[in-house]
């Protein structure tokens, strides 16, 4: 897969492409509902001999035309987006900077500044999609704003637990520490990337940007180091401080990058065990 980065630098004009069914989304996270829509968009290019693409943004259009300062919670940065994208067999990847000239765009200005330079035949999107300033585009109105250039395909929602599978609904199920609900969601475990450092019998998490912490407590995961994994738990303190409660993975001063899969709240040890735990840990 080929991902190209589209912002003032380079023109969509002059990118290399191919006439290529597009699944257009934000897609944080890659949940079912967003796994449905590029694996119909996929279907779709297979089946007319055509590319297929994902056309996103970054950042969040709410950080450029939300209120001042409002805090975006990402669940994935781009680069594993891309990783997921990948794997579900995506040929290229548009990521677009999300800039107040980008959102000031009209929704036929989108259209012919983007999707058409772009070469995109068939639009795929969830029903909800929307694009253009304040968002009066939809996929609706897509079709005439190509002049007939481009046809569309409208996704329709995914559900589990009588829920409809949302980015939102994912956060939201973090930030209350539902670590265990989410592969009815995402389709697996919840996944971090960071990195340990192990000094003076403490060890601590540090997670890349773009990642979520759940809330205070303790938690059973999966730490991926080397070529192993290993099971745990992990305590996560009120200041979003991450530690490593055991078993031991190393017993010198060391740094090593890991992966974290969250697999669910422990309430046994949320209590005094962990309070007691606490106290001995030296916040950095």
């Amino acid at each position: 897969m080929k991902t190209i980065i589209i912002d003032h630098k380079n023109d969509p004009h002059f990118v290399a492409s191919c006439p290529a069914v597009a699944a257009l989304g934000f897609f944080d996270g890659v949940h079912l509902g967003h796994q449905k829509v590029i694996q119909t968009a996929k279907k779709i290019a297979d089946e007319r001999g055509l590319k297929t693409a994902v056309i996103s943004f970054f950042p969040h259009p709410k950080e450029i035309i939300g209120k001042t300062g409002e805090r975006i919670d990402y669940l994935l940065p781009p680069a594993e987006k891309a990783k997921k994208f990948s794997h579900l067999g995506v040929d290229y990847f548009y990521l677009i900077r999300f800039t107040p000239k980008f959102a000031r765009l009209e929704p036929k200005e989108f259209v012919w500044k983007y999707l058409v330079p772009l070469q995109v035949k068939h639009a795929v999107a969830g029903y909800d999609f929307s694009y253009g300033r304040k968002g009066k585009g939809s996929l609706d109105t897509m079709e005439e704003d190509s002049g007939y250039s481009i046809t569309v395909t409208k996704v329709e929602n995914v559900e589990r637990n009588d829920e409809k599978i949302s980015s939102t609904l994912i956060r939201t199920k973090i930030q209350l520490g539902l670590m265990e609900e989410l592969p009815d969601y995402l389709g697996e475990f919840y996944e971090t990337k960071g990195k340990m450092i192990c000094a003076e019998g403490k060890n601590e998490l540090i997670l890349d940007r773009y990642y979520m912490i759940p809330p205070e407590g303790c938690y059973d995961v999966e730490i991926y180091k080397g070529k192993r994994w290993f099971e745990g738990r992990v305590l996560v303190t009120e200041q979003k401080n991450i530690y490593w409660l055991g078993p031991s993975l190393s017993s010198v001063w060391e740094i090593f990058r890991i992966k974290i899969k969250w697999i669910s709240s422990n309430i046994h040890l949320a209590s005094e065990a962990a309070k007691k735990q606490r106290k001995n840990l030296v916040f950095v």
